[in-house]
């Protein structure tokens, strides 16, 4: 599986990364716990950890924005804000992609090379 979810520690909700996406089933997979997390209507956050993740085909980032956009359109939002953490070069090239083309649907701390990067939404 290429995303893990872990609540235990609700509502910091851990993200674990394994491989790459291979596949929109994949993609999915990833995006409807998030979804879920939503329709369950309380507060939040992500932290997502990056140690682990493969090479992704750079047409995620767009698939990515248009799931952000999508959440953005909801009445409510309930995630408070994320952490991305272990972020690569590569990595970090994707995400700037990301959320260049959508911002993103709550601040965002991105830990890079030894910095934390804040994006607002």
């Amino acid at each position: 599986m290429f995303a893990t979810y872990d609540k235990s520690n609700f509502p910091l909700v851990k993200v674990f990364f394994n491989g790459s996406i291979k596949d929109d089933t994949d993609f999915k997979l990833f995006t409807e716990p998030w979804i879920q997390l939503c329709r369950d209507k309380q507060k939040f956050h992500f932290e997502f950890d990056m140690s682990n993740i493969g090479l992704i085909d750079p047409i995620y980032c767009y698939k990515m924005s248009s799931f952000i956009s999508d959440i953005k359109k909801e009445k409510e939002n309930y995630l408070e804000k994320s952490i991305i953490t272990n972020v690569g070069v590569i990595t970090y090239g994707l995400l700037r992609i990301i959320f260049l083309i959508q911002s993103p649907v709550s601040p965002v701390i991105i830990q890079y090379n030894g910095d934390e990067i804040l994006i607002n939404p």
